[in-house]
């Protein structure tokens, strides 16, 4: 379980993280930064059918694949409530 939390956490800050600071150097604002980086946590049937793959070819064992597919599923499902905390958390932004 320790590991599913790892995976989560490294996946949702990476491309958090990477996303808004990549944003925010192009001039958006924190609100718009944080927002793109939370919607690039969204992972699409594409991401699915990679680790299939990597499944049915023996490169993922069995215990990764369940990791990953539910880390995939966990940050879809937080996309939603995720923006809704952007949305509370910085809507009162000043433009810089």
């Amino acid at each position: 379980m320790a590991r599913f939390f790892l995976i989560l956490f490294v996946a949702v800050l990476g491309k958090l993280g990477g996303s808004a600071i990549a944003s925010r150097l192009s001039g958006k604002s924190w609100m718009d930064s944080f927002s793109i980086g939370i919607l690039m946590n969204t992972r699409g049937l594409m991401e699915l059918i990679v680790l299939n793959i990597g499944y049915d070819l023996g490169v993922l064992s069995e215990e990764i694949f369940s990791m990953m597919v539910l880390m995939a599923l966990t940050t879809t499902v937080m996309t939603g409530p995720g923006l809704k905390l952007i949305e509370l958390f910085l809507q009162n932004e000043i433009l810089l």
